[in-house]
């Protein structure tokens, strides 16, 4: 294993050593959590390739992904089942995505001569959709005391962080509203996937009956009808 990973040592730093040109753009590329995404390493294909090294910056530092040369190169545990090769067409194809995936990633295709190297950047960005929020509420009895309205909305399993944006049909938010909290943001620690919940209290003297609804990344939920229950004497 040793001598595996002096040999890879010494090959990435001889590619470092030859000449790459000008700074090549970097191709943006979108996944989501679970699915997968292919990079195309040689957009014209039109060189004798020998090797390919995939790569990603992490920490300032380059870790290898995974690739081939004339010799075997050790392919990390974290990507043996999730990254392929494909020797014919010189893409490199990601599965199983999670936010953890995401960042810069260098490709690099190469001849045994060194007379060719050619290198491509990607920036991979990874999403996952919010569950449809849900809205809870408590709202406008008929005693003074209870004339205002805790609305909330909650929603999971999303990335990236998300606000909550309210709606109300017909009317302006900012004009019913009385007091607001903070959102409350939780990660949970293995999937890096975001769960958010916001509540706000409307003042119900200046409520019709009201639609109300609330999205988060995009993802809105259905709307809730607040009905006032305040009885005049």
């Amino acid at each position: 294993m040793k001598n595996r990973i002096r040999f890879l040592f010494v090959i990435i730093s001889t590619l470092y050593l030859m000449s790459t040109g000008d700074d090549p753009a970097v191709h943006n590329v979108q996944g989501i959590v679970g699915g997968s995404v292919k990079m195309s390493c040689e957009l014209q294909h039109s060189h004798i390739v020998n090797g390919l090294y995939f790569q990603k910056k992490v920490n300032g530092q380059q870790v290898f992904i995974n690739g081939f040369y004339s010799k075997e190169v050790p392919v990390p545990d974290e990507y043996k089942n999730r990254t392929t090769v494909n020797k014919m067409d010189l893409s490199v194809e990601m599965f199983e995505l999670s936010p953890a995936d995401q960042g810069e990633y260098t490709c690099i295709t190469f001849s045994s001569n060194d007379s060719y190297k050619k290198e491509i950047k990607f920036h991979l960005t990874v999403t996952a959709n919010y569950s449809v929020p849900i809205i809870t509420f408590s709202c406008c009895g008929s005693d003074p005391a209870d004339h205002n309205c805790v609305i909330g909305c909650s929603s999971s399993g999303g990335y990236p962080r998300s606000n909550v944006t309210w709606g109300v049909v017909g009317a302006d938010m900012r004009s019913l509203q009385k007091s607001e909290g903070d959102p409350v943001f939780t990660q949970d620690r293995d999937s890096l996937l975001w769960n958010v919940s916001h509540v706000v209290t409307l003042n119900c003297n200046r409520m019709p009956n009201t639609w109300i609804t609330c999205s988060v990344g995009g993802v809105v939920s259905h709307a809730v009808s607040i009905h006032i229950q305040i009885i005049s004497n």
